[in-house]
């Protein structure tokens, strides 16, 4: 899951980390909290998971989680670059920030579905490591370091990709929805309206059905978890998530 299609001239730039597939892959100042504070919930996780760790035990699986964790938003904005580059019009950045990975184009002036194949790498990635994750879990045994690591990178791949299924005007369906609009005949602003709209009307029945089973039905944790995601709906329906 990953903000897409932006304009580079329009952001700061950061410090370069490496290049993938002959992208930059950009970090700017205020990324850098992120795998930090990962680290610092990951550590606190292990302690849940197992009491009798010491202090020194629980930092040394938080560090090795936190890559395995990191990798599933940063290998899907990755992929994007493999997906590009099949498409014909190549990334130009991913720019890292406190954020979602932005997968920035210096030229968006491209037909609809060349739009549609930028943006599969990244739900094909997200798909394919769920599904080894889940092979992974299967496979560890219950209690072992190998299980706990393997929750957590099925954890990571499935958020990333329940965001990515989600239609969003950031994420790869409400992108690829909006240019299957256009193909259909909508323009690029009616196409993008009618994203927004759906992003706000199911936001809006998400949050309703998690406030409902989180007071009247009692189930908090998916009732949370279904009011996270309706309040995100919304937010990115009104523009104020990009």
């Amino acid at each position: 899951m990953n903000s897409q299609n932006q304009e580079i001239s329009n952001l700061p730039t950061g410090t370069t980390l490496y290049h993938f597939n002959g992208v930059p892959v950009m970090a700017q100042p205020d990324f850098w909290p992120a795998p930090i504070m990962l680290t610092g919930f990951l550590t606190w996780l292990a302690g849940v998971r197992k009491p009798q760790r010491s202090w020194l035990q629980r930092l040394a699986v938080g560090l090795l989680a936190m890559p395995i964790a990191l990798i599933a938003d940063l290998g899907h904005a990755m992929a994007h670059t493999i997906s590009a580059r099949v498409a014909g019009a190549p990334m130009d950045e991913i720019l890292l920030s406190s954020g979602m990975p932005r997968t920035l184009y210096k030229d968006n002036a491209v037909a609809p579905q060349t739009h549609i194949r930028r943006s599969l790498g990244g739900l094909i990635f997200s798909l394919v490591c769920f599904t080894l994750s889940l092979l992974w879990q299967r496979l560890s045994a219950r209690g072992s370091l190998s299980r706990e690591l393997a929750d957590i990178s099925l954890v990571g791949h499935s958020v990333i990709l329940t965001g990515s299924l989600a239609p969003l005007p950031m994420v790869d369906s409400g992108i690829i929805l909006k240019w299957k609009l256009v193909e259909a005949g909508q323009s690029p602003e009616q196409a993008d309206q009618t994203v927004h709209k759906t992003s706000l009307d199911l936001g809006t029945a998400f949050l309703a059905a998690g406030a409902l089973l989180g007071f009247a039905g009692k189930r908090k944790l998916v009732g949370g978890l279904l009011a996270a995601g309706g309040a995100a709906g919304i937010a990115a329906g009104l523009g104020w998530l990009k």
